[in-house]
Order: C-alpha cells, then structure tokens, then sequence
C-alpha cells in the first residue's frame, strides 16, 4: 500500500492508443500544454489603484512559486498593441499603476474596449478581473510524485497569506480539479469504509448472535479490504474515484458469505449437532453456493475488461481480487474461531429457537408464501407491467461526462466554477486545430478568410463566451497600422501584409504567437470558452462546430478538436459503449454460470429475471427522476447484478434442494423460505445500508450510486422472494411434482 497513488487527470480515463489521447499528444507538441488555473476578484471596481497594486503583488508571487508554470496573465501584463507616430508599439497594458483619476479612466477605456480582455481578464462591468496560469508540460517520471498535485497547494498558500486572503479569489482549472478529486476521493474512501464498518457492527450486533458474530465478518471484511488495497499496489495500479466503491462493495459482499456462514453454523447447531459436525453440514449446505457466488461477482467485475475505460477496467480485476479474499477469509476464520468456546445448552438453544420460531419475520415469510402460492400470475402481472413502465422511464435516461458538474455546490471548487460561469463566461475550453498540411498556409489570405469566417460562427455560438486565435493578432497589427481606426480590424488582404503584421509583431516584442501556430506556420489554433457545460450541451456545441467546419474547409485543411470539451465528449461516447458492453458481457456471463451451477436451462433463465428486473427498474426511476448516467453510475447495472445474483443462488440451490426432498414446489417454497429466507434478508440489509453510506459523497454520482443501488437491492429481494417462485409455480421449471421423497 506504500507505493499508492491518486490520479485523477483526464487522460488516465482513456487506454493508450484512445484517438482523444493522440489528439492531446499532438496539441502538446505544437502547442504545449493546455493545463490552466485561472484566479477570479471580485471588487467594486478593478482599478482602483490599491487593487491593481495588490494583485500586482499576487502575481509577482504566483508567477516566482508555482512550479511548472510557463506563463502568467493579467492586466497588469498583457499585451497591448497600438500604433503610434512612428510605428508599432507592444507593451503591457499597466506597465505603471494609474494614480489620478485620468489615468484610471484611460486604462479603463482600454481594458474595456479591447476584445480580448473581456470576459477573460476583466468583466465587461470592470469588477471582476483574473489571473491566468498557463502551465508547461509536466514531467513524465513515473517514479515522480504526481507533479499537477503540487500546484494547488501552493497556489492556495501564497492566496492564504494575509495580504492576499482579503481578495476572497476564486480558483479553478485542471491542476485544482485534480487535486481536489484526489483529495475528495482518499478522504470519502476512508470515511465510506469506517462508516460502513460501524453500521456492519450494529447490524450484526443484533443478528450475529454472540461477540464473534460481530468479531469474525468485521474481521474478513477488513482484512479483505486491507489485502485488496495492497494488491492494486502491486499490480502497479493507481486510485482514482473509482476506489470509493471499494470499501462499501468488499465489505457488503464479505459480510454476506460470513453471514451465511454463521447463520447456516448456528441452525445446524440449534437442531443439536455437536460442534465439528456442524460446521461440516454447513459447508455442506453453503460452502458451494459461496463459492458459486464469489465466481459469478468475480466474472461480473471482470466483465469491465470489455470497456475502454482504464479505471473501469481496473476496478474489474480489484474488485474481482477482492471478492476472492473475501470468499479464502471465510473459508479460514468462521472455521476456526468457531472451533473453540463455550456452547450453550442444546435443550436451552432449542427452547429458545422454539420461542422465536413464530416471530415477526417467520409470519412475514409465511405471508410472502401464501401470497405467491394463491395469486401467482397477479404477481407476475404486477412485476410485468412495472417492468414495462420502467422501460419507458429507461429511454429518457441521459449521459453526463463531465466532472465539475459531479461536485457538490457546496465544495469551494463547485462555487469557484459556477462564480466563473457567472461573472467572466465559464472556465471550459474547447482547442481546434486547423493543420493544412504545409508550410505558411496559415498565413494565405484564402485560408484566414475562410478561418475568420469559422472564428465568426464559433464566437457567436450561443454556447461560446470567447474565442482566441492569430487572427487576433492580425486584426490588431492591421487596426494599429491604420491609426488604430477600428474600421480595419479584419483579416490582411495579401499573404505579403499577413507576413509583414506578423514578422512587425515579433520585432515589436510580440511573445504570443507560439501559442497559436505552428512553428512552420503550418497549423492553427484556435481557444474557444464556454461556461460550465453539460454532455448533451457539448455534444450539441461540437456538432454544430463540426458540421459549420465541413462546409467551410475543404479536404485540404484537417480540423481536429481537443481540451476539455473534447474530454467530455469523448468520455460521454465511451460510457454510453461501455454500460452497453459489460451489461451484455454481465448478463451472459452471470446466465450461463448460472444454468451451469442450477443444471436447467429454465431454472438457469428464470433465475436471472431477479437479477435483471433490479437493473430494469433503477434505469427506469433514473429516467423519470432526471438522473443522469455518469462515471460512477456507468458500473452501476454491472455491479447490482454482480452482487445481487449472490442471493439468487442462495435462493435456488436451496429451492431446487429442497423440492428434490419434497416433490412438491409449494412445500419447497415455503421450506427455502423458511431457511434462506433470513440470511437472504439480512444480506439484502446489510446492502442496502452498506451503500447507503454513499448517499453522503460530495459527488452527485457516488451520492446517486448509494442510493440507486439500495434501491435496486431492495427490488432483488422482492423479485427473489414473489416475482421468480410465482414464475417457478407457474412454469414448473424442475418437472411435475412427485410427492413427498426422502433426501
């Protein structure tokens, strides 16, 4: 566990040789990185000369600490071009603090009446302003600490110092998205585990009959969580949010086998077997079913291998290494700490299992069986029609991709992102890059006409606040020639004025155009910003962006899109085809395991309508409630049915063990009732409870996960207890009845 690590940037959701990380590789090589942190102020007005002055300080000190940081902007800094008398002059816009109220109005009138400070810089009302960290490619050491993890702390520190604090800034970008996933994840992750523990104990506490039925499934779960946890350090894997499910998910399915276990262990020693003899009949009677169990929650997890998704997929093999442990500490410690102690009178065990034979629970179960025997097909109606309800809801569910919009509006984080959507048009970005193919392209006046033209309708997309290309540049250059008439803001005529603005740019101090051509001049790039979107307003933006390219550019000009918006998109595509994949490779894995351990087609098939119906109903109230489909949610099928077809095989091994003594599927019902029917219940609790816990992430997925699964947990058990034995009376999957047998 030493060696553990969190990673949680955007390209460790993509598998190598994934097209989105080709792109990436690409825009870094021409361009660099695109990572940035951006810092919003809030004042009455930004240039008052006290503001300007202590931001200025900020800067100083962000731009000589930070690590990594390739290039820092802000008012006080950026660029300004204007022609003069003689020529062309570049200088930064506050290159002293205005003092007298003139000079205040003038910086003013320029900052506002520039373009490409609004809504970047400055807010069109003057009382917002930013800072902006370009970031340089981070190093790829893999022994290296994870070098984005350092930024935010710093950043936060120098912000915290008292001469700073009283900007009240508002920090956001990738390098702090990172980190504070990072952060969010270990902490909800320990906290999940112990909490998930505490409500095990309280539960066990009152079923487990004794300190080692508490001692014993506490102990496994914990271990197998301890394990597991090593186990992905030597497999050389790294955390992301995925890692949240892990304790909540071991500790469930661990404490359901030990619970068969105990609870089989005390039946049989209730009915008077001595000690040895009891703990032979019960691996006897469940040894197998959880065995059984743990292979088709195994092969459900490792059905992740089938999305490319990297973290999926490595959720898959761990959890699947997980349950195993599991399974291998049952197997050892309910054995051998039940193998010594003081054991009570059978006659006084006996008196009391008599006394509590008819509680509560039994004459609930004994309902559960008169209703199914009496009115089976008015239950399969009602499973039918709410399962063709659910379909219904099922179709409306959306996709959602996008991890800022996960955070809780109470994080810091979540507040900073929607204050930057408010006050200086979003913090998202989209990267297009406009590769001709050859030499100096950029610079011929068809392509910059028809490259305006493309800037033009991405600018007014009503989803984009801002776009950034070299035309900028050119429009300005040419606007400053002409006596900074603004009548000549436009694209150069001629590939001989193109060249001249440009090469005058670099002579007159222009430092900008790295960051947007190519060195041979070869590709463009053109920055778009947006708010804070969500996939379905993404995937609308990009389209739109994409087929406007289409008609513009022809085969010669080759527009790839990359950034965050490319991010979501791309990531919105693979989670939608990968929900497809691993609930097919799920469903028949799960089916054919369980015709093979139940040995009937029929009793094989019905079997899984518990398992599927769950599935089927939580998509359903997912479509109905407005419930997005997101990273965590993605795994969501596949892990209700991983875990709830546990209770399934329980249910019919015994019912199919059962019927073999009796001959009769009413009576084999009732006797399976009678003996799973608890455990299957309980197990169903601890579940519910278990996952639970993850209603309390700051993370609408993981938050919506808890819940939804506690949801469909619930439903497997109804289905396991009404929808399949109704099917079974109804379709008699085991042959006619044959009457009483003896076992």
């Amino acid at each position: 566990m030493q060696g553990l690590k969190f990673d949680n940037s955007n390209e460790v959701w993509f598998v190598e040789g994934s097209r989105s990380l080709d792109l990436i590789d690409k825009f870094r090589d021409v361009f660099g990185n695109d990572d940035f942190v951006v810092l919003l102020f809030e004042s009455r007005d930004f240039f008052e000369p006290e503001n300007i002055r202590r931001i200025g300080r900020l800067a100083e000190a962000l731009e000589a600490e930070v690590p990594y940081l390739k290039d820092m902007t802000w008012l006080g800094n950026v660029e300004y071009i204007e022609g003069i008398e003689d020529g062309i002059k570049i200088h930064e816009l506050l290159e002293t603090v205005p003092e007298d109220p003139e000079e205040v109005a003038e910086v003013r009138e320029k900052a506002l009446s520039e373009p490409t400070y609004l809504n970047s810089l400055i807010s069109p009302d003057g009382q917002s302003a930013a800072i902006i960290l370009e970031m340089e490619r981070y190093p790829e050491d893999g022994d290296k600490l994870d070098p984005k993890n350092e930024i935010a702390p710093v950043v936060r520190e120098i912000l915290a110092r008292p001469e700073f604090a009283v900007l009240n800034a508002h920090v956001a970008g990738g390098p702090i998205l990172h980190h504070d996933y990072d952060e969010l994840a270990g902490r909800e992750t320990r906290n999940f585990m112990g909490l998930c523990l505490l409500i095990q104990m309280v539960i066990l506490l009152w079923v487990g009959r004794g300190v080692r039925g508490v001692f014993v499934p506490i102990s496994i779960v914990f271990l197998s969580v301890l394990w597991t946890m090593g186990a992905i350090g030597l497999m050389g894997f790294t955390l992301n949010m995925m890692i949240v499910l892990l304790p909540p998910l071991l500790i469930c399915v661990g404490i359901g086998d030990s619970m068969h276990f105990i609870a089989e262990y005390q039946d049989q020693c209730d009915k008077g077997l001595a000690r040895k003899k009891a703990m032979v009949k019960t691996f006897t009677m469940v040894g197998l079913p959880c065995l059984l169990t743990t292979l088709t929650t195994m092969g459900a997890f490792l059905s992740f291998l089938t999305v490319r998704i990297k973290p999926f997929r490595e959720l898959g093999v761990y959890a699947a290494v997980g349950v195993v442990t599991a399974l291998v500490l049952t197997y050892v410690l309910v054995p051998f700490f039940y193998s010594f102690g003081m054991k009570k009178n059978a006659g006084a065990k006996n008196s009391a299992n008599q006394k509590n034979r008819h509680d509560l629970f039994d004459r609930l179960l004994a309902r559960i069986h008169w209703i199914v025997t009496c009115k089976p097909k008015l239950v399969v109606g009602f499973f039918v029609i709410l399962a063709l309800v659910s379909i219904a809801g099922a179709l409306n569910v959306q996709v959602e991709s996008n991890t800022a919009k996960m955070l809780s509006k109470k994080l810091p984080l979540r507040q900073a992102y929607d204050f930057i959507d408010e006050r200086m048009g979003g913090s998202m970005s989209l990267e297009i890059m406009l590769d001709t193919g050859k030499t100096d392209v950029v610079k011929d006046p068809t392509f910059l006409k028809k490259m305006d033209a493309f800037q033009d309708f991405v600018d007014k997309h009503p989803l984009t606040t801002k776009t950034i290309s070299v035309l900028d540049v050119m429009k300005k250059m040419r606007r400053a020639m002409h006596n900074n008439d603004q009548e000549f803001y436009s694209v150069p005529d001629t590939l001989e004025a193109a060249s001249q603005y440009l090469f005058m740019y670099e002579t007159s101090g222009g430092d900008q155009l790295d960051k947007l051509v190519g060195f041979d001049y070869d590709i463009a790039r053109l920055t778009v910003k947006t708010r804070t979107l969500g996939t379905a307003d993404v995937r609308k933006f990009m389209q739109d962006v994409e087929d406007f390219s289409q008609k513009t550019f022809d085969d010669s000009v080759s527009v790839k899109m990359t950034g965050a918006l490319s991010w979501v998109k791309a990531l919105n595509d693979k989670i939608g085809e990968g929900v497809k994949y691993s609930f097919t490779a799920v469903l028949f894995a799960v089916a054919a395991l369980m015709i093979i351990f139940l040995r009937s087609v029929k009793l094989g098939l019905i079997s899984m309508i518990p398992n599927v119906f769950p599935v089927l109903i939580t998509l359903g109230l997912m479509g109905f409630a407005g419930i997005y489909l997101d990273m965590p949610l993605m795994c969501c099928s596949a892990v209700i049915i991983g875990v709830a077809v546990d209770d399934t095989i329980h249910f019919f091994r015994r019912y199919r063990r059962e019927f073999k003594r009796l001959g009769d599927y009413s009576q084999a019902l009732q006797a399976t009732l009678s003996t799973v029917g608890r455990p299957i219940t309980f197990t169903t609790m601890t579940l519910i409870l278990g996952f639970g816990v993850m209603t309390l992430s700051d993370l609408s997925g993981w938050s919506n996960f808890g819940f939804l699964a506690g949801f469909a947990f619930l439903w497997a058990l109804l289905a396991d207890f009404f929808f399949c034995p109704a099917l079974i009376l109804l379709f008699k999957p085991l042959g006619e009845e044959k009457g009483q047998m003896v076992e």
